[in-house]
């Protein structure tokens, strides 16, 4: 009797379906999905220096997550100036939770977690 290949785990199921999507197949948008899934909301210049990218790849990628409809960006302005804030929407958050949630059980032996890390987090430890 031949041995069966064992499956991955749902945690890494799931994992998998997120990036076989194009808007989270590379790592920079995962980065920028969690950082707003984390902030809620940031500017420009500090996914600028988080990414490390040049403004027209960041641009890019932007495009991709707002095409995907996780992020909307738009323009500010300020006594300084305008300025471009990125905010995640609520089907970003959803999908940044539950990335976060099976990340999280992959290293959790009993898959016990709690919610991922972020503004809602803090809120419920209070």
């Amino acid at each position: 009797m031949a041995s069966r290949e064992p499956s991955p785990p749902p945690d890494l199921r799931t994992i998998g379906g997120f990036l076989r999507q194009d808007s989270l197949r590379h790592s920079v948008r995962i980065l920028i999905l969690f950082s707003l899934g984390i902030n809620r909301r940031l500017g420009f210049p500090e996914l600028l220096e988080l990414t490390g990218l040049s403004k027209g790849s960041l641009s890019h990628h932007l495009d991709q997550l707002a095409a995907a409809r996780f992020i909307e960006s738009r323009m500010v302005f300020t006594l300084g100036g305008p300025r471009i804030r990125v905010e995640i929407t609520a089907r970003g958050q959803e999908v940044y939770e539950e990335l976060a949630r099976a990340l999280a059980q992959l290293g959790s032996p009993a898959g016990d977690v709690g919610p991922p890390p972020g503004p809602a987090a803090e809120l419920s430890s209070e």
